[in-house]
């Protein structure tokens, strides 16, 4: 029998609410985001990427809660990340 979702009370009724997240959830992708970063960061600064052309990342050491953060970024069109100019540059 098929449920009129727009009928139910999503509020007093969790068990569907739960099912409904489980499948939007389950809908998105499974690769790990960490799985195309670039080497973990060791060092505060900006670093030319590894894996994407024209990109770069920042590192920062995050001291609430004691780890390396990296932040993504590309450069424009047609450049490239020079870490020596800390710039983006014509190749």
């Amino acid at each position: 029998m098929f449920m009129n979702l727009f009928r139910v009370n999503l509020k007093t009724n969790k068990a569907l609410l739960g099912l409904m997240i489980a499948g939007f959830l389950s809908a998105c992708s499974t690769g790990s985001a960490l799985d195309s970063r670039d080497p973990p960061c060791t060092k505060a600064g900006y670093f030319k990427s590894t894996n994407v052309v024209g990109g770069f990342h920042r590192c920062v050491y995050n001291t609430s809660i004691q780890r390396w953060i990296q932040y993504p970024y590309n450069c424009p069109t047609g450049l490239e990340f020079d870490e020596s100019k800390q710039a983006c540059v014509r190749p």
